[in-house]
């Protein structure tokens, strides 16, 4: 009962309270007032009560597309319940309805709780269709008896009153503790069980008592058919429905592991890492008290909270750095898309919450809606704090993961400004329980459960900034080159087409010649191998740790320009490095990182790493762009270097010079967007 809400826990004990107060009220009564009904009931309808438990049937409820693990039990003791109201009187039937639904309950789970709830309300439930009975009989009734045909209309009706207050005493619990409408719930529970449940009851209730007109014998050899007849029409009927429901649930999975895909397909995102936040949020929201429905809304947005981000770019989501302002306006809007995306699956849990609001702050300095304090859903300020620890301590493409205190340190920092301290301090205090459950579940597999938004960001959410800050906006280097900078690159052209056409000569060549245009420590050279890439040559300090080592496309900051095709500058150097090879360029200050490409051809990169120089600035940058586009032009097939690439200036016009250099071919490449 302590994860139940308190909303429920308040609304079971009410109705059991006042249920079981009906039933010992209608045992005194009965006691007093009819000492004799009494004993027949304990002497003979008791065991015919346990006799008709037999051919009980148990549905579990659906809510939404998913069963609960609730159950709705269906028995013919109904059917005597209704016998006794119209035979003996309303006090009686309470009597066995309360001693009925305690046996049946006991029968399918032993949990206090449950077994007084049922008795309780069964006890209510007799309580009305006994009141039907009970004023049918007054109004129509001759001698205390009605017609055959008038007491089948009368008891279809108790029938109908009686699952009618059984299902909404029932749904009003499941939906408060699921936080489901309340109206929905009855609505739904009640059209499916008025065929199923109610004819049933009624007829039985009608065929048993004509029967007993023409004696005992007569009502057991027309009760023990129909008893038998109904019950295999129920299990049947209650297979069909768990097969259909359950068809449901096995596409809704369908569902969730196809979204699943397509964030694993955008973000790099493993699948011990959604193993391990659905361990610490479940955990936490265990503890603070959180409903079944929102621990399962938390578990899929553990798996779903990002599914938003297949509507931002690749280069974006990959990149290595610091986002610009314009680059952080469309990460935002992921948000929006994912609550939009889940919006449109029936969930049986409130998911689309978790996944719109988990990067609001405690603040309220989040996006998109700019919540603040308690008005942030608790799962999503779970769910923040929780995806954030275990995030930060994996290694992803634009930075190191941290420590296991380091990740700590960072949350509790966090705590009151961008956390709620109270799930902070929950989680912090509860994380070596949660490791060692993590540690149980090793192997185990994960559960699982162009796009414009239909909205925009708050202007709220659009003032937000990343915590590590905003990335300079890039602009495009319209300066054109200097008379020296032109005589630099022209000389390097010439060096350059002398080498060609072997690859090994050009590009060691290149290197050589590069370190008199810009200065580097070291500087490697990615060309394509096949469909991978490969670092044919490298110079400068450690160089041979890079030379032959294969770099994987959005792994590093050379593999993000491999990737998207764009420069990338000024960003630390060790997030370009293999672990093993990181320690010993430690002493590195800043790099910049230049596709090698001619027309379609990709034939690499171009990356400078410098110990001395805070950052490569936009003269260097120039140069740079400059210097790799000759590169790729000496790499490329003859045939395709068409006049060569020349520069326009008087120095260089010699009919005799192997390269002719065009001022508008060298000038394009430097014309494209620099990232500073």
């Amino acid at each position: 009962m302590k994860n139940v809400p308190t909303k429920a826990r308040a609304y079971q004990a009410a109705v059991s309270a006042l249920g079981i107060a009906l039933w010992a009220w209608a045992v005194v009564r009965l006691h007093f007032d009819q000492p004799q009904v009494a004993q027949l009931i304990l002497l003979t309808l008791v065991p015919v009560i346990v006799f008709a438990g037999l051919f009980t049937q148990h549905f579990r409820i659906p809510l939404g597309l998913n069963l609960t693990h609730e159950r709705l039990t269906f028995s013919l003791s109904d059917a005597i319940v209704l016998l006794v109201a119209y035979w003996y009187g309303v006090h009686p039937a309470i009597f066995v309805a309360g001693l009925e639904g305690f046996i049946t309950s006991r029968r399918t789970v032993r949990r206090w709780s449950s077994n007084l709830f049922s008795t309780g309300m069964m006890s209510l439930v007799a309580a009305s269709s006994g009141l039907i009975i009970k004023f049918a009989v007054t109004l129509g009734a001759t001698n205390g008896e009605l017609p055959l045909h008038l007491a089948a209309v009368v008891f279809f009706a108790a029938s109908v009153t009686h699952n009618l207050v059984n299902v909404v005493l029932l749904s009003t619990l499941l939906s408060m503790r699921h936080a489901k409408p309340i109206l929905a719930s009855w609505k739904e529970s009640f059209l499916w069980t008025v065929p199923m449940l109610c004819l049933p009851t009624s007829a039985a209730a009608i065929l048993m008592h004509h029967a007993l007109e023409h004696g005992v014998l007569t009502l057991v050899a027309i009760a023990v058919p129909t008893l038998l007849a109904i019950n295999v029409s129920q299990r049947q009927n209650r297979r069909g429905v768990e097969q259909r429901v359950s068809a449901i649930e096995k596409a809704h999975r369908e569902t969730v592991e196809a979204l699943a895909v397509a964030i694993n397909a955008k973000d790099q995102v493993t699948h011990e890492h959604v193993l391990r936040v659905q361990i610490y949020a479940a955990g936490v929201a265990r503890l603070l008290g959180c409903s079944d429905a929102e621990i399962e809304a938390l578990r899929a947005g553990a798996l779903l909270h990002d599914i938003g981000k297949i509507a931002v770019p690749d280069y974006i989501l990959n990149k290595p750095g610091k986002l610009t302002a314009a680059e952080f306006e469309k990460m935002k809007v992921h948000t929006l898309v994912g609550a939009q995306i889940l919006g449109r699956v029936d969930f049986p849990f409130p998911v689309v919450p978790v996944v719109r609001h988990h990067h609001e702050r405690w603040d309220g300095r989040g996006y998109p809606d700019g919540l603040k304090g308690e008005g942030i859903p608790l799962t999503a300020r779970i769910l923040s704090v929780v995806d954030c620890f275990d995030a930060v301590r994996e290694d992803r493409q634009y930075r190191r993961g941290l420590t296991r205190e380091e990740a700590i340190e960072l949350i509790m920092e966090g705590s009151g400004t961008q956390y709620d301290p109270r799930v902070v301090g929950t989680f912090v205090t509860h994380l070596p329980e949660f490791e060692a459950e993590i540690q149980a579940h090793k192997g185990a597999p994960v559960p699982t459960y162009g796009i414009e938004p239909a909205e925009q960001l708050s202007e709220a959410a659009a003032a937000v900034a990343p915590a590590a800050g905003l990335a300079e906006e890039a602009q495009p280097a319209s300066a054109k080159l200097s008379e020296r900078e032109l005589d630099a690159l022209g000389a390097l052209a010439r060096k350059l087409e002398a080498a060609r056409p072997d690859e090994t000569r050009v590009v060691e060549t290149f290197v050589a010649a590069l370190a008199a245009l810009v200065p580097y420590d070291t500087c490697a050279v990615a060309l394509a191998d096949g469909d991978e890439y490969t670092i044919k040559h490298a110079a400068g300090t450690h160089a041979a740790l890079l030379k032959g080592r294969r770099v994987e496309q959005n792994n590093g900051v050379t593999g993000w320009v491999l990737a998207n095709q764009q420069p990338f500058c000024n960003v630390n150097p060790q997030l370009d490095f293999a672990p093993d090879a990181a320690p010993r360029f430690a002493g590195l200050r800043t790099l910049a990182a230049f596709p090698v490409t001619r027309g379609d051809a990709r034939h690499g990169a171009l990356t400078v790493y410098s110990a001395a120089l805070s950052e490569y600035g936009a003269e260097r940058q120039r140069l740079l762009a400059a210097a790799a586009a000759l590169l790729a032009t000496a790499l490329s097939p003859a045939e395709r270097a068409e006049a060569e690439i020349a520069v326009s200036h008087p120095s260089l016009h010699d009919s005799d010079s192997p390269a002719v250099i065009r001022a508008d071919k060298l000038q394009a490449p430097i014309e494209s967007e620099l990232t500073h």
